[in-house]
């Protein structure tokens, strides 16, 4: 045993270690004072004193302060007391299995490791632990083999915990956190004996608010952070309404049901602000607030939302990204281009691009302007869409519904992060368009060099932004691609043009004239309809209808008016044109007139060729024409006289007169007149026209009679 011991504190040498007396002192005593000496010293100087003795086992303490003149042979024969002078120090040690039990810690609930500085010095407190049931073991041995009283073991113990922390400190570079009060060091160790190593592990993770923040608590502070319309509070903010709520001055209601919240349930505690940060700050609580308070959408979904990590695909024409952009100048003061690009994702290519000064329209051209660049370039229409909601949401159900002009769209909601054009115009942005005279940097940028600098904004004329735009395509479609390996040697448009993926859908142009394509109301005559001022046959899958197939067209629309939906190439020319009838079904479509050379002379084969497809087209509508009107027989129509009735007497209304009593009643002159009566007709020519009425017959039948 050490000659030391502490108290309350203070550090003490056992009396036994110091007196002269044979039969009290200790084998290795410094025999200094006799104890009939010590109790005068007492009596004349209490604090000489540290601690009374209480029976064997448990010694009198004689004061460190108080023996100067002997300190110098204490530390020479038993060491130097301020600086160790702890009885744990014999049984601490460093054990691996108590190390290697917190690093492999997991919480059952949510399957959680302990954090780093956790496992530190939970495995501290474990070792101290461990050192501490170690030294009572001993100390009770001793004193029962002494007869010694064991009710002051505890108070030592806690004494030499307490005193232990300098030592831990000194040589480990560290503190248990067992508490020194003996009532917490005796709790402390019958929780180890009863669980283990498990007892010293926190119940909620360390979490030193976790005995006062109640769920209730939380979800209050959370509602105010974050549930007031029109208003964002600080974290000061909610700790000051919270501590009024619980004084009763501030009345808390939720909106849906009207129903206030009740300050005096226990499950309501005190919080210091300190707390409240503490718990709003933390993740589980700040992503939902933020959720709600957040005018960032982007912003907010980059710190919280994960992301997935997605292979690139290799073909040309497997996926196209699509968003607009505002390239960085100013053409005049506060005013920037529109442009709506599509990347092709496998090349990296820019493939389509529209610009104007607003967004208003620009999403349907850009559509019109990828058809007519793809059917331009002989490529098929990209198999899978990505592209933005804001812009494209009136399209969902017609264009963009899968199927009509893409096979498959995804249509992200305000989310940068997943669209692949979006790294695309970050890098021209930082790219070329950076070595640019008027570029605008971000005012928010992370990187410095990339943020607005001092100086007024220069103004670029509007046509100079357009072809540098342009410029800038042209020289990332003709850079080598990124990925040379898998590409070596070709440049993102050489992908673009020789890695199309073998199993492309086929144009729908039906699926995309209707929704994009411009519409003509015109009508069909002899065969031919009128569009753009040329007067177009009619066919099928780029060929013109002949024999029964042009009939059957013409049966349906010949004559009648119709609606073509078509669309124009870069050039101007129609490139596709669909009819539909009125009701909306669609017929067939448009052909330019296969026109050929007037002079025989002039004539190529191609002329040939056009000159026998025509002289077909009008031999069906003439040969048709010829058949239908051999088979009309010439007829007669004889109309059978219908029986009349006589139920009906003009005589009976009192309004049947005479033929020589006719009067002319002229209208608006008959009230306060005479009726004039005419003379009877001459005898030669009534005789006459009797005769004219008898002979004249008006049934249809006696004309043919």
């Amino acid at each position: 045993m050490t000659a030391y011991d502490t108290y309350h504190n203070k550090i003490g040498v056992k009396l036994s270690y110091l007196l002269s007396d044979i039969d009290k002192c200790s084998d290795n005593s410094l025999a200094v004072i006799s104890y009939v000496a010590y109790e005068k010293r007492v009596q004349r100087n209490p604090a000489f004193r540290l601690k009374k003795g209480l029976g064997k086992g448990n010694e009198v303490l004689i004061s460190w302060e108080h023996i100067p003149e002997w300190q110098a042979q204490c530390k020479a024969r038993f060491g130097n007391p301020e600086v160790a002078t702890n009885p744990l120090e014999k049984f601490y040690k460093q054990d691996a299995k108590t190390t290697r039990f917190f690093t492999d810690y997991r919480f059952d609930d949510d399957g959680a490791y302990l954090k780093p500085s956790q496992q530190k010095q939970y495995t501290v407190n474990a070792n101290v632990m461990q050192a501490i049931i170690g030294l009572k073991s001993y100390r009770s041995l001793k004193r029962k083999s002494g007869n010694g009283s064991l009710a002051p073991l505890w108070q030592s113990l806690a004494n030499d915990a307490y005193t232990f922390n300098d030592i831990l400190k000194t040589k480990y570079n560290c503190q248990h956190t067992l508490g020194t009060s003996e009532k917490t060091i005796r709790t402390r160790y019958a929780s180890f004996i009863k669980d283990g190593l498990v007892s010293i592990i926190d119940g909620r993770n360390n979490n030193q608010n976790a005995q006062i923040v109640t769920p209730e608590m939380l979800s209050l502070w959370c509602n105010i952070y974050a549930g007031q319309r029109n208003y964002k509070p600080t974290y000061i903010e909610v700790s000051k309404a919270y501590d009024s709520f619980l004084d009763g001055t501030l009345d808390i209601m939720v909106n849906e049901t009207a129903e206030a919240y009740n300050h005096t349930l226990p499950c309501y505690r005190p919080a210091s602000e300190a707390t409240v940060y503490a718990y709003q700050s933390a993740w589980e609580s700040r992503v939902s607030t933020h959720a709600l308070r957040s005018g960032d959408r982007q912003k907010f979904m980059g710190l919280y939302e994960p992301y997935h990590k997605l292979k690139m695909p290799e073909f040309a024409g497997s996926m196209i990204s699509v968003d607009d952009r505002q390239p960085p100048f100013e053409y005049e003061k506060g005013k920037r281009l529109w442009f709506y690009m599509g990347v092709d994702v496998a090349s990296g290519a820019i493939t389509t691009w529209v610009y104007g000064n607003s967004k208003e329209g620009i999403v349907e051209e850009f559509y019109r302007q990828m058809v007519r660049n793809y059917t331009m370039l002989n490529k098929k229409i990209p198999y899978e869409l990505e592209c933005e909601s804001s812009l494209n949401a009136s399209y969902k159900e017609t264009l963009l519904q899968n199927g009509a002009m893409f096979q498959s769209v995804r249509i992200e909601a305000n989310n940068a992060r997943g669209k692949f054009c979006e790294r695309v115009w970050g890098q021209q942005r930082y790219g070329d368009e950076k070595k640019r005279a008027g570029w605008i940097g971000r005012p928010f940028a992370k990187n410095e060099a990339n943020q607005r600098g001092p100086g007024k904004i220069e103004i670029i004329p509007k046509n100079v932004i357009i072809e540098n735009c342009i410029e800038d395509i042209q020289n990332r479609n003709n850079a080598l691609h990124p990925n040379q390996d898998l590409y070596p040697g070709l440049t993102r448009w050489d992908v673009f043009e020789d890695k199309q993926h073998p199993d492309l859908t086929p144009t729908n142009w039906a699926g995309i004239l209707p929704h994009i394509g411009h519409k003509t109301k015109t009508s069909m005559k002899v065969g031919r309809i009128n569009l753009q001022g040329q007067a177009c046959v009619v066919g099928f899958d780029n060929e013109v209808a002949l024999g029964e197939r042009l009939i059957n067209v013409m049966k349906k629309i010949e004559g009648e008016t119709v609606n073509v939906y078509w669309l124009d190439d870069n050039h101007g020319n129609v490139l596709k044109a669909i009819v539909y009838d009125m009701q909306g079904t669609q017929i067939c479509e448009v052909l330019s007139t296969l026109a050929y050379q007037r002079s025989t002379l002039e004539r190529t084969g191609n002329d040939a060729e056009n000159r026998t497809i025509m002289s077909a087209y009008a031999a069906t509508v003439l040969g048709y024409i010829n058949r239908n009107a051999k088979k009309i027989e010439r007829v007669t129509i004889v109309e059978t006289p219908q029986p009349k009735s006589n139920r009906f007497s003009a005589a009976a209304l009192g309004l049947a007169v005479k033929s020589n009593d006719r009067v002319t009643i002229p209208f608006g002159e008959l009230e306060g007149k005479e009726v004039e009566t005419l003379p009877p007709l001459e005898p030669e020519y009534t005789e006459t026209f009797n005769q004219i009425l008898t002979n004249y017959n008006s049934s249809t039948a006696s004309r043919f009679a």
